[in-house]
């Protein structure tokens, strides 16, 4: 009976080895989006109260076609956005995000 319980259990440890394994050698084949070449610029954003909030505005300003990544902080009351390489983005745009979010929006800082 002990023999089983070890053959069991080196079964057992092997599998969750070779999870680990491909767990950890996946991670590092994922492939990071590069915004080195991005335009990046900061808008002022109040009313966030929650990171929650700040999920929910970068989902929408993600939308515009010439937005590459949308990063708003509602600690720091900023919407960092970096724009497609070669698109034109007009602040217009997140501005009219921002109010659909029900955020005010303040000024383009950068």
């Amino acid at each position: 009976m002990d023999n089983t319980i070890y053959s069991v259990l080196h079964i057992v440890l092997f599998f969750l080895l070779i999870c680990i394994i491909g767990c950890v050698a996946t991670g590092s084949n994922i492939a990071k989006e590069s915004y080195e070449d991005s335009e990046i610029r900061i808008y002022e954003v109040f009313g966030m109260d929650c990171p929650a909030c700040a999920g929910g505005l970068d989902k929408l300003v993600e939308k515009i076609p010439a937005v590459q990544k949308s990063e708003a902080n509602w600690n720091d009351k900023q919407l960092v956005v970096f724009v497609k390489p070669g698109d034109q983005l007009q602040d217009e745009d997140i501005f009219d995000a921002i109010k659909r979010a029900n955020f005010t929006s303040g000024k383009r800082i950068k």
